[in-house]
Parts: structure tokens; sequence; C-alpha cells
């Protein structure tokens, strides 16, 4: 009996409680933010019921600024997105991969290797298009393919099919000592420009021009000229150089290892990446300086061709082919490379400029250099170990 008394006691005092709860000033604060929160949480619920479904009205596309970079070099991802209906959407989530070799700006590289993850947030209002861009660090020569990105829900997921794709080329780089001349004058016949400067071919000197390089100042003339009558403005005299007639290059890789070169697996990637880069340099010299230039390699490539084959022709467009498929090729031995050099033999070439980068120098290869000289072309080959792991060539 007394627990039921102290229970009828606590009810009343609630009523009670109650009672002076209702007819206090707060009551009405209190029950009307009751009453907007509960209808807030529908409005919430018919809201996110419906932005399920509208979705599907998002069109999601990207790309890339540019179609092909040196890699170290920046290029900018364009994400757009389109709400194609009336119904607005908030705090919609498009996620995707990136490769690591593609660096965001501001994002740590992962600790193991992997793909980059990484959220962009759009809020879309009706018939609203937003452009968002995202700078990346292109860090390793390459072929990269973006192909989907994802928007969650909680039932499934919106898949959007958004490819792009981006060639990072070799970075060019220069190593000193420069690769010496190849060409030699033919007749009397003279050329303004020369891929590769002779240091020992001075037929005399003038005066200084701008853009002239402070290599090439004779400072012992210039210091006769200055000491005597002829006292002019621009006293510094360059030296004035014989410069080939040639217009022809041909670049061949030997991706081939020999099993006694002592080159290990790290080595010969590191080797072929600094060939690429040079080649790169080559090549671009060559078709700005106004030479048709060819390129050779028995090197594979992602698409499963063996060899890979530029014939000598001209043009910034030809360059941009030759460093596309530079981006994507691996790393591997294709095929015989005597049987690369055969080719252009069987061409018939007798006027070319031809450079042949080697891992190992094979009396093959030898052999076919000495013919393609025979012929009347000029060919040196280069040994890639003695070329990039010399101490006057460490310049990367």
């Amino acid at each position: 009996m007394a627990f039921i008394d102290s229970l009828s006691k606590f009810a009343q005092k609630v009523i009670e409680g109650i009672a002076l709860f209702l007819i206090s000033p707060v009551f009405p604060y209190v029950f009307w933010t009751i009453i907007g929160l509960v209808s807030l949480w529908i409005l919430w619920r018919i809201y996110s019921h419906y932005r399920e479904k509208n979705l599907k009205n998002i069109t999601y596309s990207r790309e890339f600024t540019e179609k092909g970079v040196y890699a170290g070099d920046e290029v900018e991802l364009i994400e757009t997105i389109v709400n194609n209906g009336f119904f607005p959407l908030l705090a919609v989530d498009v996620e995707a991969y990136l490769y690591n070799e593609l660096r965001l700006q501001g994002f740590e590289a992962p600790k193991k290797d992997g793909m980059q993850y990484f959220v962009s947030r759009f809020n879309l209002w009706p018939y609203m298009r937003i452009r968002r861009r995202h700078k990346l660090i292109c860090l390793k020569r390459g072929y990269y393919q973006l192909q989907s990105a994802v928007v969650r829900k909680k039932l499934g997921e919106e898949v959007f099919e958004c490819p792009a794709e981006i060639y990072v080329y070799p970075r060019p780089f220069e190593i000193e000592p420069m690769l010496p001349a190849v060409s030699v004058m033919q007749g009397e016949e003279r050329a303004l420009r020369q891929l590769f400067a002779d240091p020992f071919s001075i037929s005399g000197v003038r005066d200084y021009r701008f853009g002239d390089p402070v290599s090439q100042i004779n400072f012992k003339a210039s210091a006769k000229t200055w000491l005597g009558s002829r006292r002019s403005a621009t006293p510094l005299m360059v030296n004035d150089r014989d410069f080939c007639a040639a217009r022809r290059l041909c670049v061949f890789m030997d991706y081939h290892l020999e099993r006694d070169c002592g080159i290990d697996g790290e080595a010969y990637e590191r080797l072929t990446e600094l060939a690429l880069s040079y080649s790169a340099y080559i090549i671009r010299q060559a078709i700005y300086g106004g030479y048709s230039v060819g390129f050779y390699s028995n090197c594979k490539e992602r698409d499963g061709s063996m060899m890979q084959r530029f014939p000598i022709e001209g043009g910034e467009s030809h360059m941009l082919d030759i460093f596309r498929k530079m981006a994507s090729m691996r790393p591997a031995d294709g095929g015989s490379f005597p049987a690369l050099l055969d080719e252009l033999i069987d061409l018939g070439e007798n006027s070319s400029e031809i450079l042949i980068f080697v891992l190992c120098r094979t009396p093959e290869t030898d052999a076919r250099a000495y013919e393609l000289e025979r012929r009347g072309n000029g060919v040196r080959v280069f040994s890639l170990p003695e070329l990039f792991f010399s101490e006057e060539a460490v310049n990367e």
C-alpha cells in the first residue's frame, strides 16, 4: 500500500508540473520549436526521397586542359556538372580516383602505392552548371586514362562514364658535354643552323649579336678589337662557325639488355628513362631547327606492338606523334634491334645524322652502324651507361 501511495503522489506531482508548464509563458516557444523541428524532419525525409530519384538528372564530365605535357609540368583537370532538372540537389559528392603520378596540389601522397581518392562536393540549384578546376603536377612519363566517377546514394550508386586522357611526355633535358656534330660539310653548301655545334669548326670571328651564347665569345679577339682602332659600341666578338647542311636526323633506341652487361632492373629503367628524355630534347631541338626527324625503337608499347617506327618527316605534329608514342612505351625489349637498323639500310638512307643509343654495344650493332656510315650518313653509337653515368654527364 505504501508503494501505491508513493506512486500516486509522484503522478500527481507530474500532472501538476505539466499543468504549470502549459500555463507558463515558455510553453508556446517550446511547442512551436518542436512543431518546427518535426516539420523540418518531415521535409528532409521528403527531400531525401525525391533527391535520390533526381540524381539521374545530373550530367558530369571532365577533361584535361592539355592533351599532352612534359613530365614535371602542371596541368588542370576541369570538372563540369549540370543539374538538368527543376529539383535542387544539395551536397552532391562526386567520388573519383586519380593516378599517383598525376599529383593533386595539396594532396599528401599515400604511404603505400595506390590511387589518389578525392571527393568534389557540389550544391546544384535548378538547371545550374558548375565548372571546377583542379591543378595537377605530372610527375612521371606515361599515358593516363580516367574512366568513371561515382555519386553514392542510400540504395546503390550513380555511375558516370566520364573518360579523360592525357599524355605525359618524357621531360627533355640536355646533358654536358653535348653530343658532337655528326655531319660534315657537303661541298660548298652552308646552313645557318645546326643541331649540334662542333667546337672546332670555326671559320673566323664576327661582331656580337643579340642572342649569341656567352660560351661563343672570343675574349682575345674582343680585347684586340677594343684596344685597336675599331672601338665600336659593341666591342665583343664571337666565333663564327661552320654549319652542316644536312637536315635529316634519325634516332635509334635499343632496349635489348645482354646478360653480361651488369645492369640490374632499377638501372635498366633509369637508363631507358634518361635516354627517352634526352631523345625528346634532341628531337625537339631538331624539329624547331628545321630538321626532318625519324625515331625507331625495339620497345614494347601498351597496345602490344613490339617495334616503334617513325620515318623521317618534319613538322611539329610529327614531333608530337613521336612524343605520344614515347609516353606510352614500356621499358621492355620488344625485338631484334639489328633488324630495325637493317630497315633503314634497306631504305637506302645516305644523307642523315643517325644517333644510336644502346645499353650494350654488340658487334651486330657496330656492323650496321659502319654500313650506314659507309653509305654517307653521319653515325654515332652511344653506350647509355657511359653517356649518363659518367662524371661529365650527371645532369638530370
